[in-house]
């Protein structure tokens, strides 16, 4: 198939969008990964709160 010279920056800019979305696709992963493990750490800590061992629950320093 014999390309034409204007179909490649069509080509080129498909090429940079489409890196550009799997880019943000994996950003938003990420950040997922991380929200989740963030909440699970939360729900950790109150339910050790709510726990009647409170004595034995890990200190939270405050920012």
């Amino acid at each position: 198939m014999v390309r034409r010279r204007d179909e490649e920056p069509d080509e080129q800019w498909r090429m940079t969008v489409n890196l550009l979305a799997v880019i943000a696709v994996l950003v938003m992963v990420g950040l997922g990964f991380w929200l989740l493990r963030e909440l699970d750490a939360a729900k950790k800590a109150q339910d050790c709160l709510a726990s009647a061992a409170r004595h034995q629950c890990r200190q939270i320093g405050a920012p």
